[in-house]
Formats: structure tokens, C-alpha cells, sequence
């Protein structure tokens, strides 16, 4: 379970319900966005249907685990977007500097690197038209590989060109399935 999933959990004894504005409406699951500098945006979405919780309180306690990384780390590498309230469902948004940052905030071992560095196998999907393409014939020093193990939803700054087969494209969206790792290269 990724770390601030865990740290809202814990809150949740300490907290009492307060409504807060809206303006991630369209967000309904959790989301990564990757920059084409390596910068990163998640959105993490909760239920917290039935539990007791205070919007500023919540808010004071993501602020302090994000002020003891970026103490710790010397610069400000993770800043709160936005935390919302509404109907019980709590959505929080952080952005990350790079991958290592997110990595280390969350307890999680995601990669993102160039297609040299990602020593990629087997088949993948094309973006394009759903054509099969083994690892060995993608041969564009300009890609970017992102890997990830988690079920969300991914957004790429770019274009997507491949991706294997534990993502889903829908409606042009791609999501990572969370049964593997799921692989996504794009430009």
C-alpha cells in the first residue's frame, strides 16, 4: 500500500467530517500524470464513507509528512495540489519532483527511464492500431519506458507509442491493471 494511503488511513480515528470545495470532479480513480521533464502528479482518491475526519486536520497531517521528506531531502521535492472532500470521498494530489522522490515518499519501486536503459522483453501493443511489436524492434533513443506495478489510472505528457499487456486503453486512456508490472512507452 502506497505510504500516503497508509498515513490517511491512520488519521481516520482522529478526524471529523467537514465539506471542502470541489475541483477535481472528473478525477474518479487514482491517477499518475508524468511530465515530459520527469516531474510527476498523483491523484490519490479514497473512501471514506462512514469514518469520522476533519478536512484541516487531514490537510495539517499530509502537510507535516510532507514537510519531514522535503526537510530530509533539502529541497521541495513533493508540494500539495489540493486535498478535497465531497460526499466522503477524499482526493489528494501531490506533485513529485522526479520518480525517486515518489518512490521514496511512497514506498514504491516504479521506474521511469530512456528505452536504452529499460531492458525491455517479450511483446507489446501499439498505441496506434493494436498491432503486436516485440521489445527488440521499438528502436527510438527518444522514448521513455514507465513501469509501474500499481492498478491506476496513467497519463503520459507525450504520446503514448506501446505499452504491454497489463495496461488497458479505453476511450484513449490507458490504465495499469495492477496484476504486473505494467510497461508504457511513449515520446
Amino acid at each position: 500500500m502506497k505510504q500516503k494511503h497508509l498515513l490517511i488511513h491512520l488519521m481516520l480515528g482522529l478526524l471529523l467530517l467537514t465539506g471542502c470545495s470541489s475541483g477535481l470532479d472528473s478525477i474518479t480513480e487514482n491517477t499518475m500524470t508524468v511530465d515530459k521533464d520527469g516531474r510527476l502528479h498523483d491523484v490519490s482518491v479514497e473512501d471514506f464513507s462512514g469514518m469520522d475526519y476533519e478536512n484541516e486536520k487531514l490537510e495539517e497531517f499530509v502537510n507535516q509528512k510532507i514537510t519531514e521528506y522535503n526537510t530530509q531531502t533539502g529541497t521541495e521535492a513533493i508540494v500539495l495540489e489540493k486535498l478535497e472532500i465531497n460526499d466522503d470521498i477524499v482526493k489528494l494530489m501531490l506533485s513529485y519532483n522526479n520518480i525517486e522522490d515518489y518512490n521514496a515518499f511512497n514506498n514504491t519501486a516504479y521506474t521511469l527511464s530512456s528505452l536504452s536503459d529499460a531492458g525491455l522483453s517479450g511483446e507489446f501493443i501499439s498505441a496506434a492500431d493494436g498491432s503486436k511489436v516485440k521489445a527488440e524492434e521499438i528502436q527510438d533513443d527518444t522514448l521513455k519506458v514507465l513501469k509501474i506495478e500499481d492498478s491506476m489510472n496513467i497519463i503520459c505528457k507525450g504520446n503514448i507509442q506501446y505499452y504491454n499487456s497489463y495496461v488497458t486503453k479505453e476511450n484513449g486512456y490507458f490504465s495499469s491493471t495492477g496484476d504486473g508490472t505494467a510497461i508504457i512507452i511513449w515520446k
